[in-house]
């Protein structure tokens, strides 16, 4: 594996991270609490002399990076709808794009639908509310994220 590439390791519970060797696959747990934030990504030298960049991950659930198109409805706006492109989701939430962006405030409730690229191109609906508002997209978390989150199709689609 090239130097250039990042690898990604996910944060157990316990706050420790398994840092794996991607030349020779030799193991080592560290303690993560000291790289959250812009300290996440590591360089690493392993015992076998190659150095290697991991980035911790410090999110509880896997996100998968997308590039699907779909349609709000924010039921807080005068119930205002427009096009979205969802760059990443997870079976909490997920982060949009849209040319509306002015259009969204924290705790808006919105209605998002959205086509997967899926070999069925299941269609999803989610209700969901607004949590994060940054530059150039809008973070939300699903309404109803609990035990059932990951049956059906959206849940299949993240874990592929």
């Amino acid at each position: 594996m090239p130097e250039d590439i990042v690898s990604k390791t996910y944060v157990r519970p316990d706050n420790t991270a398994v840092i794996t060797c991607s030349h020779c696959g030799r193991q080592k747990s560290i303690p993560a609490d000291s790289y959250r934030g812009p300290k996440s990504k590591l360089r690493i030298k392993c015992a076998c002399k190659k150095i290697f960049t991991v980035q911790l991950e410090f999110r509880k659930r896997v996100r998968k990076k997308t590039n699907l198109k779909g349609t709000y409805i924010n039921h807080s706006q005068k119930n205002s709808s427009g096009n979205i492109f969802v760059r990443n989701i997870s079976v909490i939430g997920l982060e949009f794009t849209s040319l509306d962006l002015q259009n969204f405030k924290v705790d808006d409730e919105l209605t998002l639908t959205f086509t997967l690229d899926d070999e069925q191109r299941s269609e999803i609906t989610k209700e969901a509310v607004v949590r994060d508002i940054r530059q150039n997209s809008i973070g939300c978390e699903f309404a109803q994220s609990g035990e059932f989150s990951f049956e059906g199709p959206l849940g299949f689609y993240i874990m592929s």
